[in-house]
């Protein structure tokens, strides 16, 4: 990101502070944390507070979120997957026999609030996951910190950070998907989401520096009624709500 995005933070327990976020409130290349007495941040404000341990992004319009890597893994736990019949590790190309070193080299290009970054380690992959908006990152970090995972989380956009890394096999890119006229709301984390980080507006242009990157293949996440984002995928695998486009590098 060309200008570096203004994030206020409470004061609230500094003291507790992890060292990732002591060191982000430092680092004023690449974050621009302006912390504020807690008093000071009036009902009216959206800002990040470390409370009980956990950081939390208030949002005065949406309320609270904060990520909980541990709550989604055992959740997929208890899951019977088929790697044979879920769309998105055929989409990837992950089969049962990609363990240890046969493990997939695989990018995430939008790492977001990392549900399907989780999916796809618990699938079982060598995963680099990339997120461009610091706010959303640092929530990322502060999951990673209180469940560590073997996730390679990275500050940057895969465009740029990509540029100076070995080429992964599959890249995987879910831009945000567009609006969608209808009176159901969706679930409150995703309209914060979206609140914050809005669309991918350079969502073609990412894919045709992606088919250009990765080895193998660019697996695209859309909306199961969306038109492909680039025409004619290699195969298209379909779930109930989403669809993942496969274009194959030949």
């Amino acid at each position: 990101m060309n200008e570096l995005i203004k994030i206020k933070m409470s004061d609230a327990q500094i003291d507790s502070w992890p060292l990732f976020l002591q060191e982000a409130v430092k680092d004023h290349d690449k974050f621009c944390l302006i912390i504020e007495p807690e008093r000071k941040l009036c009902s009216n404000c959206d800002y990040l507070v470390f409370d009980k341990g956990t950081l939390q992004y208030i949002s005065s319009e949406f309320g609270k979120m904060s990520f909980n890597f541990e709550e989604t893994m055992l959740y997929h736990q208890r899951q019977r997957y088929a790697l044979t019949k879920e769309p998105l590790a055929r989409a990837l190309g992950i089969k049962g026999d990609n363990k240890g070193d046969n493990k997939r080299i695989i990018w995430d290009a939008t790492c977001g609030t990392g549900k399907d970054t989780l999916l796809i380690s618990y699938f079982g992959a060598h995963l680099t996951s990339f997120e461009r908006h610091p706010l959303i990152y640092l929530l990322l970090q502060d999951a990673l910190r209180r469940f560590p995972l073997d996730i390679d989380l990275r500050f940057q956009e895969a465009k740029i950070s990509g540029n100076n890394l070995p080429a992964p096999e599959v890249i995987y890119f879910d831009p945000m998907y567009p609006s969608k006229k209808k009176s159901a709301l969706p679930r409150k984390e995703m309209l914060i989401f979206k609140d914050i980080v809005g669309e991918d507006l350079d969502a073609s242009e990412f894919l045709e520096w992606a088919l250009t990157k990765a080895t193998e293949r660019v697996v695209v996440k859309r909306p199961s009624e969306a038109v492909p984002l680039k025409l004619k995928p290699t195969a298209s695998y379909k779930g109930k709500s989403t669809r993942y486009d496969m274009y194959k590098i030949f």
